[in-house]
């Protein structure tokens, strides 16, 4: 277990809760009481320069909020429209806002970067910092709804600082979450997927099978572990994988190994595991779904 910091969650209707140990969580703030209002929704958060960023909104509204203790927020500007997610690395936070980037030095103020040229409307879903061999990058992977009846095409993209995009692929395989650990970069999506990548723009399929629906994909420091499917699969460098014997039953959020595992299910429901393997239910009083954890030492 990490000795000093704090892990801060956040959901959907603006909840906020915060932990010391993962499993003591208190301040539950949040502007809904449900999950109904989009624009009052959180759905990513990243720790960085001594805080905590999380963003989200919905069409109307985009929010930005910045914590230093899980208990006091304040609201930073925003673009209209949802702010999908956010990571830090390079010294700067990255955001997705849609087809748009957003970069910030200062955490303070968000500064419009490149935008996806793409017909229709872009949605921004997960994205990782990681150092692969073509350097320092931020991948993205979000959707596309072109408009006129086709369906949503997923697509991929990776920017060094938010200022301009270095890759930008549309029509990939759906994909649902992106990591990064070991050298590579991992993304899982339903049927199965599971690509890797060592430069975060050239990809290639790893084995799995076509049945699995993947969720979610975290890197504890040893080996990527990924949820959704009927059984958890993990792999120590993103190209071979194996199966466990049994599923994981929440969406992982966050994992250390040998220290805690961090999950989410409805309900408002937290789960966490010591072994990553069994995730027992925390006692927590139920509320509005939570959608992601960030740890930091502010």
């Amino acid at each position: 277990m990490p000795q000093r910091g704090v892990f801060v969650a956040v959901g959907e209707g603006g909840r906020r809760i915060s932990s010391r140990d993962g499993r003591q969580w208190e301040n539950d703030t949040r502007w809904a009481v449900g999950a109904a209002d989009a624009d009052e929704a959180l759905h990513d958060i990243a720790f960085g320069l001594r805080r905590f960023i999380a963003v989200g909104g919905g069409a109307a509204k985009g929010r930005i909020v910045s914590t230093r203790d899980g208990k006091t927020w304040r609201e930073l500007p925003a673009p209209r429209g949802c702010v999908e997610t956010i990571v830090f690395g390079g010294g700067r936070f990255i955001a997705g806002h849609g087809g748009e980037l957003l970069w910030s030095e200062d955490g303070e103020k968000f500064v419009a970067g490149a935008k996806l040229e793409w017909p229709g409307t872009a949605r921004a879903l997960r994205a990782a910092w990681g150092d692969g061999e073509g350097g320092h990058r931020c991948v993205i992977v979000g959707d596309l709804d072109p408009g006129g009846g086709p369906p949503r095409e997923s697509w991929r993209a990776s920017t060094p600082d938010g200022t301009r995009f270095t890759s930008q692929d549309r029509g990939t395989r759906p994909t649902r979450d992106v990591a990064y650990g070991a050298g590579h970069w991992v993304v899982v999506g339903p049927g199965g997927l599971i690509e890797s990548s060592i430069d975060g723009q050239n990809w290639q399929p790893r084995t799995a099978e076509p049945g699995e629906d993947f969720q979610r994909v975290v890197w504890t420091g040893t080996r990527f572990l990924v949820s959704g499917g009927k059984v958890a699969w993990s792999s120590p460098d993103g190209v071979t994988w194996a199966k466990a014997a049994a599923a994981i039953p929440c969406r992982l959020a966050w994992a250390r190994e040998r220290a805690l595992g961090i999950g989410f299910s409805a309900g408002g429901n937290i789960h966490i595991s010591t072994d990553l393997a069994a995730w027992p239910r925390l006692p927590f009083p139920p509320g509005a779904p939570l959608t992601a954890v960030a740890f930091g030492e502010p």
